[in-house]
């Protein structure tokens, strides 16, 4: 019997929630055929069976949320059956290394063991610190541990068996974790008193105190789940600080009136400010390394790429794809690779080399009419370039009021990386091309 787990699909992947099975129960399947997708704390990934067979169970349904190594579904091979006991969510909890922060490493990676393999362990009387796995990741296996009983390699000592868990549903722990809930005082509804979801949610109902001001709690969609996380720990880690211009943006807008069907022509794509501002960004982020960098034990490192992330706003909270080496692309590559990004955004189709390993970002919330806003940085980066809408406001020519389109740029700036004028100089650089973008634009990207 194969056991098909949660992956690890990301240095920083905690936990993921299947989205989508793509296979049902008593289904074929070979080895590689993809079984489910999963949200990570990033995107959205396909996971391949890890050997051929027949899906004899899940155990994990949609839109549950399990940790890593967690236990989803057997695959079997005919008549053969599901193991009698099957896999709890306490036997992995060790695995989120918050619940032990003074463990050793040693401790910390003998943790990194499949169920069946604790199971074995714990019959046989085997310490799984120390040991090394030949499974997926350094994984500890049921062939691991056989090996160390035949070695000898037991505990010194008896340990005291584990309190036993209740059993509830992932769903159902999850919902505890977040109101603080603990499952042993709430009555299991499920098969042989298996606490799910929905007891969780009358128990904490019930626990109401009269005249307590009442609501919904919204749960999260691991994305704004993600957002808010890091959101949080950028503005509390890195010492913002802002810097604010209004440009003129005349000749912006005239320059995209005449390279729109040149565009068009060129690669089916409409060209949007958004395109020629992440170029003027590019170029400018060349001339300015402490711009393109972060802040990394206790100094500076200065990305060699440039890779501008553009935030995009989905359904499911915000997301930042990477356009990469963008001060290498031309202005019609960069559009059509915005573009193809923009449209896997919005389908949940983004790969993980897509979000992840940008080092300045664009946010643009002009098209919602927004005139000027304040940016939280996009960790690790130092600094996060936040435009609004362009439109006609006055400005003063030649002595004279008159109406000219404009555009307001603010930049958040990581104040450990870069001071107030070394920013101040590349918001300059980045103004002036931008009042000014002909004599760059036309010569070098179209």
């Amino acid at each position: 019997m194969q056991e098909v787990i949660m992956p690890k699909l990301g240095l920083t992947m905690e936990e993921g929630t299947i989205v989508r099975w793509l296979k049902a129960e008593g289904d074929e399947v070979e080895k590689e055929d993809v079984l489910f997708e999963v949200q990570t704390d990033k995107v959205v990934m396909e996971v391949e069976s890890p050997a051929s067979g027949i899906l004899v169970r899940i155990l994990v349904r949609e839109d549950e949320t399990v940790p890593i190594a967690y236990v989803v579904a057997y695959i079997g091979g005919p008549g053969e059956e599901v193991p009698e006991t099957l896999p709890e969510l306490a036997a992995v909890e060790a695995v989120e290394p918050m619940d032990k922060p003074c463990e050793s490493e040693e401790t910390a990676e003998a943790i990194a063991a499949t169920p069946a393999a604790r199971r074995l362990a714990r019959d046989k009387g085997v310490d799984l610190a120390g040991l090394s796995g030949s499974g997926k990741d350094g994984m500890i296996v049921k062939k691991d541990v056989v090996a160390a009983a035949e070695r000898g390699h037991t505990r010194a000592v008896e340990v005291e068996a584990p309190a036993v868990k209740p059993k509830a549903s992932p769903a159902a722990r999850r919902v505890a974790r977040e109101h603080g809930v603990t499952l042993r005082v709430v009555p299991g509804s499920g098969p042989e008193g298996r606490i799910v979801e929905q007891d969780v949610l009358d128990f904490v109902a019930g626990r109401r105190k009269a005249g307590e001001l009442q609501g919904e709690t919204v749960p999260l969609h691991p994305i704004h789940k993600l957002m808010a996380e890091r959101m949080s720990q950028s503005f509390a880690a890195a010492p913002h600080f802002y810097l604010g211009v209004k440009v003129k943006a005349t000749a912006l807008v005239d320059l995209r009136e005449s390279l729109l069907p040149i565009c068009e022509e060129k690669s089916q794509v409409r060209l949007t400010f958004s395109d020629l501002l992440l170029k003027l960004l590019a170029e400018t982020l060349r001339d300015h390394p402490l711009a393109n960098a972060k802040w990394e034990d206790g100094g500076v490192r200065v990305f060699r790429e440039i890779n501008v992330g553009l935030a995009i706003a989905i359904d499911e909270g915000l997301v930042v794809p990477v356009i990469r080496g963008a001060d290498r692309l031309s202005l019609t590559e960069i559009a059509v690779a915005r573009r193809a990004l923009a449209e896997k955004a919005q389908a949940g189709r983004l790969a993980l080399d897509e979000v992840t390993g940008g080092t300045f970002t664009l946010t643009n919330l002009g098209m919602l009419g927004v005139d000027v806003f304040q940016a939280i940085i996009n960790p690790p980066q130092s600094a996060i370039l936040a435009t609004g809408r362009i439109a006609d406001r006055p400005v003063v020519e030649n002595g004279e009021v008159v109406a000219r389109p404009t555009i307001y740029l603010t930049l958040s700036v990581d104040h450990r990386v870069l001071d107030g004028a070394t920013a101040a100089r590349f918001l300059q650089d980045l103004q002036a091309l931008i009042e000014d973008p002909y004599g760059f634009l036309l010569r070098e990207v179209v």
